[in-house]
Formats: C-alpha cells, sequence, structure tokens
C-alpha cells in the first residue's frame, strides 16, 4: 500500500508548484524544485495495455464551468415536445446515426475522432449546487466539509488532491517539462476559487502550475529563468549544498544529485518555457482555434503535450454561476436565455476550438496518446423554464446532474461511438449508466494508474484515488 503524508494547513502555508518553479532565489531553488522533482519521480509503473490501460500520455481536461444543455449540444431530442427539444434541429455527422445540435458543425466534421457519453449522471450530496458538483468531477469523491446545501467552501490541504494534481504524484512527467498545468481561467463557485483544483493532502508540490493569462495577448512566464546575475555555472556550484538539503529532505545522496539535476534541466533546456510561446505558430493555426481566450488556450494545451507535460487542465474562463453575457467569455450556466447565448456567444467559440484542437492533435501523431474530455459539472433540466434550484428565467434550463453527456476522445478511446444512452426526454440515463467518478477512474485507467491505490491521508486513514467505480472499458 502506498502511503504519503500530506502537510497540515491551508494552501497558504506551503509552497505552490509555481512558487516552487519561480527560482529568482537560488535558494528556493535549491531546496524547493530537487523536493518537487523527488516526489514527483514516483509514476505508477506501466502495465500491459489491456482495455486501453497505459495507452494515453498526456490529458487535456476541457472543463466548462457552469455547464451547457446536453440536449442542446450533444443529446438532441428531436422526438420530444417542443419544451423539451428546444429551438436547436439535430444535425448530421461524419458517423451514421450520431447526431449533435445545429450549433455544433465543425465538432460535427471531427465525430470519426471523439466518443460521446450520454448517460453520465450523478446524485450530488446537498442540492444541485455547482460547488459539490465541481469538487465531484475534480476529486473522484464526496465534498466532506461543504455545507448541507453543497456550497463550496475555500481550498484547503485536508481537500482530497484533483485529478491533475494525482497524475502529478503517480505519472510524472519526464525531466525539462512541467506535470499539472492549469490554463485560461481559474475555477470560481460563489466566490470561492480554486474548488476541487489543489493537491490538497498530497502537498503544495503537486498543485497545478496556473497560467490564467490572457493567451490572445502575448504570455509573460515567470519561473523558467535564471536572474539577470546568475549563470547557470554558479547554480551548479550550488551543489556543494547538496548534503545539507538531502538530509533536510531525506533524499538519500545518491538520489538527490538525480533531482537535483532534473530541477537543472527546466530551466537549462527551456523546453518547458518555449512550449509557452505562441507567437512561434503560424496566424493560420492561431486563427483555425479562434482568436479568443479559450481558444488560444486549447492551443496552448497542445504545445504544453507536445512538449511532453502531462496533465491539461483547460477551464472555460466564466465562473460556473456567472451571469451569461454576451460575448465569447461569458458564463455557460443559462438559467435565462438559453438559445441565443448558446447559438451567438457560447458555442461558436467552443465548436472553433475543440474541433481545431482535436483534427491538429490527430494531424500531428498526437491524438492516439493523448485523452481528451471535455465536460460541465452536470447537464441543464429538460424542460425549459422548469426549476429545480428555484432561478430559471425566460427561456433558460437549470441545474440538472441526473443525466448530462461527456465528450472523450483519444488516448486509446475508440472514436465515432456513442456509449449509453439517455432517455426520451434526456431526463435519466436509460442504458449504461455513468458516474463521473467512472470517467475520472477512465482517465486513471488510460494513463497507466490503478484507480484502486491507496494511499494514507493525514490522519492515516487509507484512501482510493476514487471513491467507488472502475473505468468505462467500453469505450476503448
Amino acid at each position: 500500500m502506498l502511503s504519503i503524508l500530506g502537510r497540515r494547513g491551508r494552501l497558504c502555508d506551503a509552497p505552490s508548484r509555481r512558487e516552487l518553479l519561480t527560482v529568482g532565489g537560488l535558494g528556493l531553488l535549491g531546496l524547493g524544485l530537487p523536493e518537487l522533482l523527488h516526489h514527483e519521480a514516483l509514476a505508477a509503473e506501466a502495465g500491459p495495455r489491456r482495455n486501453g490501460f497505459g495507452r494515453a500520455r498526456s490529458v487535456i481536461l476541457l472543463y466548462l464551468q457552469g455547464s451547457p444543455s446536453h440536449i442542446d449540444l450533444w443529446d438532441p431530442k428531436p422526438d420530444a415536445p417542443a419544451e423539451i427539444r428546444g429551438e436547436f434541429k439535430p444535425i448530421a455527422t461524419r458517423v451514421p446515426g450520431m447526431m449533435l445540435g445545429e450549433v455544433l458543425p465543425m465538432l460535427a466534421h471531427q465525430a470519426d475522432k471523439f466518443a460521446l457519453v450520454r448517460s453520465v449522471g450523478v446524485k450530488p450530496k446537498g442540492l444541485r449546487n455547482h460547488g459539490a458538483a465541481i469538487y465531484m468531477l475534480m476529486t473522484g469523491h464526496d465534498p466532506t466539509n461543504f455545507s448541507p446545501t453543497g456550497v463550496a467552501v475555500p481550498p484547503s490541504r485536508e481537500d482530497l488532491p484533483s485529478v491533475g494534481s494525482v497524475i502529478a504524484r503517480y505519472r510524472p512527467s519526464e525531466a525539462a517539462t512541467l506535470s499539472n498545468v492549469a490554463l485560461s481561467g481559474p475555477v470560481i463557485e460563489s466566490g470561492v476559487i480554486g474548488v476541487g483544483q489543489f493537491a490538497g493532502l498530497l502537498g503544495g508540490q503537486f498543485d497545478p502550475f496556473q497560467m490564467y493569462s490572457d493567451a490572445t495577448k502575448s504570455l509573460q512566464v515567470d519561473g523558467f529563468s535564471l536572474p539577470t546575475d546568475t549563470t547557470l555555472g554558479r547554480l551548479r556550484a550550488r551543489i556543494d549544498l547538496r548534503g545539507f538539503t538531502a538530509a533536510r529532505q531525506n533524499i538519500g545522496p545518491a538520489d538527490f544529485d538525480t533531482y537535483y539535476g532534473k530541477a537543472l534541466s527546466l530551466i537549462e533546456s527551456g523546453r518547458a518555457e518555449r512550449a509557452f510561446r505562441l507567437d512561434d505558430e503560424p496566424a493560420a493555426t492561431r486563427e483555425r482555434y479562434g482568436i479568443t481566450r479559450w481558444g488560444q488556450s486549447c492551443l496552448l494545451a497542445r504545445r504544453l503535450v507536445e512538449a511532453g507535460t502531462r496533465f491539461v487542465q483547460v477551464t472555460w474562463p466564466a465562473g460556473s454561476d456567472a451571469e451569461p453575457v454576451a460575448g465569447p467569455d461569458g458564463s455557460w450556466d443559462t438559467h435565462r436565455n438559453n438559445f441565443p447565448m448558446l447559438r451567438d456567444h457560447r458555442c461558436p467559440v467552443f465548436d472553433r476550438s475543440v474541433s481545431a484542437l482535436i483534427e491538429d492533435l490527430a494531424a500531428r501523431g498526437l491524438l492516439a496518446e493523448t485523452l481528451v474530455w471535455a465536460i460541465g459539472e452536470f447537464g441543464r433540466s429538460p424542460k425549459i423554464g422548469k426549476p429545480t434550484t428555484d432561478n430559471v428565467g425566460p427561456g433558460g434550463r437549470d441545474h440538472w446532474p441526473e443525466c448530462y453527456t461527456c465528450l472523450v476522445a483519444g488516448g486509446g478511446v475508440r472514436g465515432g461511438q456513442v456509449y449509453g444512452e439517455s432517455d426520451r426526454d434526456g431526463a435519466y440515463p436509460k442504458s449504461s449508466p455513468v458516474h463521473p467518478y467512472n470517467l475520472i477512474a477512465t482517465v486513471y485507467h488510460a494513463l497507466g494508474i490503478d484507480p484502486e491505490t491507496e494511499y494514507h491521508d493525514t490522519l492515516d486513514r487509507p484512501r482510493r484515488l476514487v471513491a467507488h467505480g472502475g473505468p468505462v472499458l467500453g469505450l476503448f
């Protein structure tokens, strides 16, 4: 059984991954980054590639906070009553029998490269609020410290780790690149930033490297270069400190040289920094993804996995419960005006960017080893204007965690398939129900991580990587 003792306290009590990578002071590099790499070096051994196990090298999570309507995008119901089927007509895709909403024409042309899981559903802890659903999706566990209504609380070191942090711990990237990166915007719910996003009790060394700069402009990436008055030669001279540092960190002297060398390689190779240089991309490629924060972040995600990053999360830039507004960055939380918001603002951005990402990964030979999944924390109510949280206006769809859809592509997943089925109204799974925890187990399985792996928390209690449920092997 694997055992990890996480540090107690709030997030501010320990250096974050970004802080450890900021090498403005040599002491921080000499004492922090090798320790980070020491903890990351314990990757799960890749087993036989049966049923997709270990087929993926990297994962891109496209998180649509606020949650789009599954009926209007992924799971059209043309035979349902008008108050359920809505304003959009279904369109054919490259896969016979697979229909999408008319607002996703570009993805329709890529349908042979992705699968749709139309039977995702969960009964959240508390009411149908964003907070609990986000935590469950991001960690694979029920929240234990949220309010009875499911409202989120600020992140702490007592939280269970996010998917990206687990991957950084058990399947870290090789030297000279990053393991866990978060792009586009933070997860925000009811004013709480970072719900389910950090490493929690695993420790700050597995927190994501956060890059929330507007990718449509020049990116300023700190932490991958030396101070102006420091040379690599001077930095290497600091290795003389290895005896003291190794003792401090309980790293054996022989191992210390390895971790210190990896810390140097991040800076010396410049590989991580180069991945952030979107200006190196042809103008036509940038246009294909769309000159929006979300679109350019999707392009940056492709560059990062191409450079060897293991896990990238691209979060839709508007908070989960932000009021939907016009423009490319508004929320998916369409309690009112669902159809004009999706048709004119959300879906054109999403459709262009995600179809470009899948197409680009395939053209570069990266899709086979990159698992892409796009999902919100739940779906939207089948009946237009029907309240489920006492918050719905004209033409709106309320929260609906009982049934929704996830797009999955690459990493050994067979494209062109629909897994599971919702009922006539898109209200409940009709066949092959899938819990969000099954999706998380599937991600770990694809990377060669056993979802049943256990570790110990700060109170020495055994914890599973996923609370319950196994991978959806039928996808592979």
